[in-house]
């Protein structure tokens, strides 16, 4: 997957004038939805047509300067354009363009949280050499932050833990994740959500990977690990249910763009080798 690098506002000020060298393409959001064509093939390279309460640039892609805005909720949608969840366009766009669409979204819920200083209350500024904000009172520096998530898949023989989240669809099923503590290293951490979620203890945990989650502004980061002692005893706030399963009788897993559905199927590929 290629991805294009963080752009300065000095970047942005030169995209704007760019002596024809390039093309424009513009992620428009409004909330969570991303403006896309009727066809859902296309995203506008103007915004002549909209009003945006705000505006980042990105960076570049091959012969395109790529954009990110938003628009108020009550926004006329454009004759020929329709306003599309970003989760239903996985595979539709393409994978790079999904990636940086998940990129768009995380930069304007930056922007539109920082725009004051969680400090002292002053109103910020974008640094010119930098993705930041800035306060001129005290000089606080707001970057892009992220909330780093462990995800696990636990083995035990031929099985794999799935638990039903307690604000999950009927019947649909995952692997235990949860958010990184102060002070914890993503293995502690592992062993932590995963005893206090289903009270077991594991052991041999393993990287798998890692994959930017825009919806709630995180990165998970995928981890498997083998059973080492213990029954399962699900915490009641966050579970309703959790039990092992092999691959005869797996119930409705996640959807195919998420890391969790990943530790799953390579689970299956590994069943079936």
């Amino acid at each position: 997957m290629i991805i294009p690098p963080f752009a300065s506002p000095t970047d942005y000020t030169n995209a704007l004038n760019p002596q024809g060298e390039k093309e424009a393409c513009w992620f428009i959001f409004s909330g969570d939805q991303l403006l896309i064509n009727n066809d859902r093939k296309s995203l506008p390279n103007t915004t002549q047509f909209l009003q945006l309460k705000r505006k980042i640039y990105i960076g570049n892609l091959g012969n395109q300067h790529l954009f990110t805005g938003e628009v108020d909720a009550q926004e006329q949608t454009p004759q020929g354009w329709l306003w599309s969840n970003l989760r239903t366009l996985y595979g539709v766009l393409s994978e790079e363009y999904y990636a940086i669409a998940g990129r768009a979204m995380q930069l304007l819920s930056w922007d539109r949280t920082h725009k004051y200083c969680g400090s002292c209350g002053n109103e910020t500024f974008i640094r010119e050499t930098e993705r930041c904000r800035e306060c001129p009172a005290c000089a606080y520096l707001a970057y892009p932050k992220l909330a780093p998530v462990v995800i696990v898949l636990i083995k035990r023989d031929n099985k794999i833990l799935l638990a039903h989240g307690s604000q999950f669809p009927e019947n649909f099923y995952s692997v235990i994740a949860g958010f990184v503590e102060p002070g914890e290293t993503l293995e502690q951490c592992v062993c932590r959500e995963v005893f206090e979620e289903v009270g077991i203890k594991v052991k041999n945990i393993r990287y798998f990977g890692s994959q930017p989650w825009p919806f709630s502004q995180s990165l998970m980061i995928a981890f498997t690990c083998d059973w080492e002692e213990g029954e399962i005893s699900i915490d009641p706030i966050e579970l309703t249910h959790a039990d092992w399963f092999d691959h005869t009788n797996l119930p409705q897993l996640p959807p195919r763009l998420s890391i969790s559905r990943m530790l799953i199927d390579s689970y299956l590929s590994d069943t079936q080798q």
